[in-house]
């Protein structure tokens, strides 16, 4: 795996059902949703996480950043470079995810097809325990929404699901900080034997009882997500 230092801040991440801002900073919820397959947030599970160094909330060190950008009009290009993905400023868009070192394959989402990107393997072991965490803040005019959903395509049933936790982003007045949305972007929650007395299971990206992981973005103004991810 490799984590790249960048020098400055990357500018980077999706619209929201149920939203609730708090006073002067970009706000994050982790929201449960029973929709398949783009779940919308109906209730908040999680608080915030931030980090207890740095101004902006983000953790020191290395890291690889990316900038979801909204866009209110379609890129014709093809891009397949940059650590940016340019999505709709209005609009839902698929990011494909595949594994490999941190790099953008196909960076216009805004077209009407999928974006691709690439990134390592967070759970090897298949412990629970990822090897690096994803940070990410609201950028742009305050205002902004946007919520990112993990899918995939479960093989027994070919059927496509999505998580019953989704990331709401909101960018609100102020200071925008970071927060830890690793969970959201890194594993998928969902209910693989059917049985409804029993919890949904939580499933790191890339375990093999699903597959074609992608995020689903859903952005309602939001015009820049800045993504970082840092090795633990």
């Amino acid at each position: 795996m490799i984590i790249k230092k960048q020098g400055g801040f990357a500018h980077i991440f999706i619209p929201a059902l149920v939203v609730v801002g708090l006073a002067s900073i970009g706000t994050f919820f982790i929201v449960s949703s029973n929709a398949n397959p783009a779940p919308k947030p109906v209730a908040e599970t999680t608080a915030p996480v931030t980090s207890p160094t740095g101004g902006n909330g983000a953790p020191n060190g290395a890291h690889y950043n990316l900038n979801i950008i909204g866009v209110p009009k379609a890129k014709t290009a093809t891009i397949t470079s940059g650590n940016r993905i340019f999505v709709p400023l209005e609009g839902t868009c698929r990011v494909n995810l595949s594994v490999g070192d941190f790099s953008v394959l196909d960076g216009n989402c805004s077209d009407g097809s999928a974006a691709a990107f690439q990134l390592p393997d967070p759970d090897v072991d298949g412990d629970g325990v990822t090897s690096y965490t994803v940070w990410a803040r609201p950028l742009g005019k305050p205002g902004g929404k946007a919520t990112a959903t993990t899918c995939a395509t479960d093989p027994t049933t070919t059927e496509q699901v999505c998580s019953i936790e989704s990331t709401a982003v909101v960018r609100t007045k102020g200071k925008s900080t970071f927060s830890d949305v690793s969970k959201g972007f890194l594993s998928v929650v969902v209910d693989l034997d059917g049985d409804p007395a029993t919890a949904p299971e939580r499933l790191s990206i890339f375990d093999d009882r699903l597959q074609d992981y992608f995020w689903n973005y859903d952005n309602n103004g939001l015009k820049n997500l800045q993504v970082r991810f840092y090795q633990k």
